[in-house]
């Protein structure tokens, strides 16, 4: 008895899980189209695919295919877990490669675990040496790629019609008379 209605809130825990993590999966399964398309748009951006995997037969991406945009993409997605449209994000990912914002963890960087060299120091550089203007088309180039607009508009506040009045400001408070001695006896009953 006990067995059976425990059954339901299994499966009904195991579809959320799954339902859950489902946009990960996709958007991970976009990345190699996606880096492509960056480097499409710009073709001087250093690939950084020179490293050597430890297992080659291990299911990873091709030497030639596991690039710096590719790394770059999977940090962002997975180990910062932010969103691949929201160009605020982006903007935070690249703060990361130059330790202006959260600390990238080389041990967990993408690659470290496969390739025979950890690429986070050899990206670290390639990403540093970009000029400002090579750092804001790297930028609109990653929101495009996932589908994301690369020049959102401000938020329109409009303006306040009727303003709150102010609060008055209110009267000091009078100091407590504490009693003198002997204050204990008024306690009694």
């Amino acid at each position: 008895m006990r067995k059976q209605a425990l059954l339901p809130s299994f499966l009904g825990i195991a579809v959320a899980v799954l339902l859950g993590s489902g946009p990960a999966y996709a958007q991970l399964r976009l990345i190699p189209e996606a880096a492509r398309r960056v480097y499409e748009a710009l073709p001087d951006l250093p690939l950084e695919n020179t490293y050597t995997p430890i297992n080659p037969n291990d299911g990873g991406p091709a030497p030639e295919e596991d690039t710096l945009v590719r790394r770059m993409m999977i940090y962002h997605l997975q180990v910062a877990g932010r969103s691949p449209t929201d160009r605020f994000d982006w903007q935070l990912t690249l703060a990361d490669y130059f330790d202006a914002n959260e600390p990238i963890i080389a041990q967990r960087y993408p690659g470290a675990d496969r390739l025979t060299v950890n690429p986070y120091a050899q990206d670290k550089a390639a990403v540093q040496a970009l000029n400002r203007q090579q750092r804001q088309a790297l930028l609109e180039a990653l929101v495009l790629a996932f589908g994301g607009d690369p020049d959102p508009k401000p938020l329109y506040i409009p303006a306040d019609l009727n303003p709150v009045p102010a609060l008055p400001t209110p009267e000091p408070m009078q100091p407590l008379l504490l009693p003198g001695s002997g204050g204990a006896e008024l306690l009694r009953p």
